[in-house]
């Protein structure tokens, strides 16, 4: 049984900005990847279980930015299953020094209703909690705003779409960015959540609306009036080159 998984991933040029650090979904990438190589060694991917895995809410704090060429090792475990929902948890190193951390919450669909399979409807799901390590962590909270702006609509094209055929929730972190207009921001982005509500496929137009929330920046995906995901975002200064990263 694989209680804790490990993994490491080189940034490279592909993940990084105008301002030369990793973009945020950098992280969202390499958390899908690890979370899904963890679910195929614990024998509960979709294959195993027949089913669609989805991520609905993710949470992710870094205390510096990253570099290029950096080696970050991911480490990733199961904190155990609340209600429908199977929770998932992540570490990250570089340099063997932590930099940053992560909590998700995922549910299981079902192929042609795509409605929610609860854990319970698994025997294998006893995997899922035997690889407990530490508590299970609280739910990751509902988003709100209710003052936005429109910033920007998009067109859902190929390059956003995933092996379901919807916008993937990497993608998301990506238009995510776009929306807090990273490019300019004398900042980065030290702390991100993400609420994954409906999907959105191919052909259909995503408004991002934006406002502040408890002095953070909050993101919101509509199509056809309907929220698709929501995001609230904390922006840490840049550290100063002559002093380093800690």
């Amino acid at each position: 049984m694989v209680d804790l998984l490990t993994r490491e991933y080189e940034v490279n040029y592909s993940h990084i900005d105008n301002r030369g650090i990793a973009k945020p979904s950098f992280l969202w990438n390499i958390m899908q990847d690890a979370a899904t190589v963890h679910a195929e060694a614990l024998h509960i991917g979709p294959l195993d279980l027949r089913i669609v895995w989805v991520l609905s809410r993710m949470k992710a704090r870094l205390t510096r930015p990253l570099l290029p060429y950096e080696r970050l090792r991911c480490e990733t475990w199961c904190p155990g299953i609340k209600g429908a929902s199977w929770y998932r948890s992540f570490s990250f190193f570089v340099d063997n020094k932590p930099v940053g951390d992560a909590q998700s919450m995922w549910v299981t669909l079902d192929p042609e209703t795509h409605r929610i399979v609860r854990p319970s409807a698994f025997p294998e799901a006893e995997q899922y909690l035997h690889t407990s390590r530490g508590e299970l962590f609280a739910p990751l909270p509902k988003l709100s705003c209710d003052n936005v702006r429109l910033h920007h609509v998009h067109e859902v094209r190929y390059s956003d779409l995933d092996v379901n055929n919807h916008v993937n929730n990497v993608r998301a972190v990506e238009l995510i960015s776009d929306a807090l207009d990273l490019y300019k921001q004398p900042g980065f982005v030290s702390e991100l959540q993400v609420n994954y509500t409906a999907e959105t496929a191919c052909g259909e137009s995503l408004s991002l609306l934006t406002g502040t929330a408890d002095s953070a920046r909050y993101i919101r995906g509509e199509a056809d009036g309907r929220t698709r995901f929501e995001a609230l975002a904390t922006l840490s200064p840049l550290p100063d080159p002559k002093e380093g990263l800690v």
